[in-house]
């Protein structure tokens, strides 16, 4: 996987000096819209994070010819976070005990448990994608781009038990924080409209193919970038 991006970046730099007049940055935000497969169940939570985030980019391409070329893109969203409570009874012996008839019963308190769940994702990803652009005017393209994304999706869970009336929270079990890497599909299309003679305007939407810890995911991206040709 490394050494497909580090060849990626190589073909950028040594193609820039020859299309030095085609090769362009940019910088853009979006969101970050995540949607997980998921399961539900009456009486049970769903402990899936999808959500939406901000998301920061920053692009580096080159064109190959004047309809196709390629380009790297990496993307770093906020993190994604969700709550989850739920109050559940617990019958406890007090240590006093109640007469009835001529047995002693142990005397019931039902306290009230509150459970706390609070998970957070984030993704970063690196795309590297090769694009064919479709004139629209003058100052308009339109451009189709697909290719491989790779992602690392961190996240957090913490759970927490604690009695009502209030007291100490009971953590079990403390946080967890887990990283994972991928690699999967990206697809999008954009439009590029020319400002001034070097400065380019890109609104988008890409869409990736999410793996790694979830069982499946979808992963989309609407953005608008402001780019600089050389």
């Amino acid at each position: 996987m490394r050494r497909a991006v580090l060849g990626f970046a190589s073909f950028l730099v040594s193609a820039a000096p020859a299309l030095a007049q085609s090769a362009y940055v940019a910088g853009g935000i979006g969101a970050d819209i995540f949607r997980p497969a998921r399961v539900e169940a009456r009486g049970a939570d769903d402990l899936t994070l999808g959500g939406e985030a901000v998301a920061l980019s920053v692009r580096v391409g080159t064109a190959v010819t004047d309809r196709w070329g390629v380009e790297l893109e990496l993307t770093r969203a906020g993190e994604t976070e969700r709550e989850m409570r739920r109050g559940v009874p617990i019958p406890v012996l007090t240590g006093r005990a109640i007469e009835a008839g001529v047995l002693l019963i142990p005397e019931l308190a039902v306290p009230l448990f509150e459970s706390t769940v609070r998970l957070a994702r984030r993704h970063t990803t690196l795309d590297a994608v090769a694009w064919v652009a479709q004139t629209i005017s003058g100052r308009v393209d339109l451009v189709y781009l697909g290719g491989v994304a790779f992602i690392r999706s961190t996240g957090e869970m913490e759970f927490e038990i604690r009695r009502r009336p209030d007291a100490a929270p009971i953590v079990v079990p403390p946080r967890t924080r887990t990283t994972t890497y991928d690699a999967g599909p990206v697809a999008g299309v954009e439009a590029r409209v020319a400002l001034t003679g070097r400065t380019t305007l890109i609104p988008g939407l890409r869409l990736h193919g999410v793996g790694g810890d979830t069982a499946g995911a979808w992963l989309l991206r609407p953005s608008v970038a402001v780019g600089w040709r050389f």
